[in-house]
């Protein structure tokens, strides 16, 4: 049987939802806490540590050793055996899973990578460059992100990013630290902020950051560019290869910092996020939806969190397609049963076809339900609140 056939067969048998299997990612340059489920987190010094969860991926992994595939989720099927990643059914399908009009727009692909982070040390101080600098250096999108910090026990060992640098700081600071790469003096040129849990940031490309050491939920651009900016990291030495990666020289990576946003006095309160409530026809008896990357903030990315109280029905409608990453509770999407914490339960994409239509999210166990929907570039536009 062919493969647009068994999709076709699947998605008929679903009402229009594909569930993913975990695709789980190791880095080198931080170490991970168990708070993704993987039992054996640390692989080999040339793998690192399983650090990351991809969800609803179509970007493939860079990192120093290549793995074929990596960071790419496969579909699992009901009742076929088929090797099936996202990122082909898109192209196979791409109408009845993106939607006609939305798919001609983005070329057959979702637009949007989502991941969980378990940084057992904070990630290094780093920059995404934006559009223009990532096409002339890797031929990849750019890659604008943001944080929500999810409820997690353990919050590791420092909760707090250093984010964008102080609004003094000089390219002529920066330079040197770069050039003789030996220490984590970097860190002094930039702030640090508190990780609270249900709220987050929002990163543009061009702005250097170190993500800290609480549990987050990352949402981007698809892509996996990135420069190292911090030749030490918790006592771990890192190659200057990640600082020069596909770049001539460190004048280079200055220049992709984009210091106007950078060094805005006002960074803090700008891009702070904080969850914001969707007013919709549910009723508050059932479950209540809140935007964490509210698509007031960009016309990249946007996403929801769910909550559905234990026994209720609350019903849904999108304007686009959604991965739906299901945090915790148990119940189902439709007919196709969902289980927070169990990774080969708790991911799905919903197609267009299916989120456009009014859809049933029903909590069949004892304690809330809380899932999470990810939508793509520009499925909801709104008035940005600031440049």
């Amino acid at each position: 049987m062919k493969k647009e056939e068994v999709l076709n067969e699947e998605l008929k048998a679903t009402n229009g939802i594909l569930r993913l299997a975990p695709t789980f990612v190791p880095r080198t340059d931080t170490t991970a806490l168990g708070r993704l489920g993987v039992k054996e987190f640390y692989i080999s010094p040339e793998r690192g540590y399983v650090s990351e969860r991809w969800i609803a991926s179509s970007v493939e992994a860079i990192n120093p050793v290549k793995v074929q595939d990596e960071g790419l989720s496969f579909i699992s099927f009901t009742s076929r055996s088929l090797n099936l990643s996202l990122r082909e059914a898109l192209q196979i399908l791409p109408g009845r899973l993106l939607g006609d009009k939305y798919a001609e727009e983005h070329e057959n692909n979702f637009g949007v990578l989502t991941k969980v982070l378990d940084s057992g040390t904070p990630i290094p101080w780093h920059i995404h460059a934006n559009q223009e600098d990532a096409m002339k250096y890797w031929n990849m999108n750019g890659k604008e992100e943001a944080y929500y910090f999810l409820d997690s026990k353990i919050m590791g060992p420092l909760p707090y990013s250093h984010l964008a640098v102080h609004p003094d700081v000089t390219e002529n600071e920066l330079l040197p630290i770069l050039k003789r790469w030996n220490d984590d003096k970097v860190l002094d040129l930039s702030p640090a902020y508190r990780l609270n849990i249900g709220e987050g940031f929002h990163i543009f490309p061009g702005v250097p950051h170190a993500p800290g050491t609480a549990l987050t939920l990352e949402i981007q651009e698809e892509s996996d560019v990135y420069n190292t900016l911090q030749a030490i990291n918790y006592g771990m030495k890192i190659p200057k290869e990640e600082l020069l990666f596909n770049l001539p020289d460190e004048e280079a990576v200055v220049k992709l910092i984009d210091w106007g946003k950078a060094r805005d006095p006002l960074f803090y309160r700008k891009y702070k996020m904080h969850p914001t409530k969707i007013v919709n026809s549910n009723s508050e008896d059932n479950g209540v939806a809140n935007w964490v990357f509210n698509p007031n903030r960009t016309r990249k990315f946007c996403g929801k969190k769910v909550s559905v109280h234990p026994g209720k029905t609350f019903e849904g409608i999108e304007k686009g397609a959604c991965a739906i990453l299901v945090w915790k509770g148990e119940g189902k999407i439709e007919e196709v049963k969902v289980q927070g914490g169990n990774s080969n339960m708790d991911e799905l994409f919903l197609s267009d076809e299916l989120a456009t239509q009014p859809h049933k999210i029903v909590n069949t166990g004892k304690e809330e339900m809380v899932l999470y929907k990810i939508f793509g570039p520009e499925v909801y536009k709104t008035s940005i609140i600031y440049n």
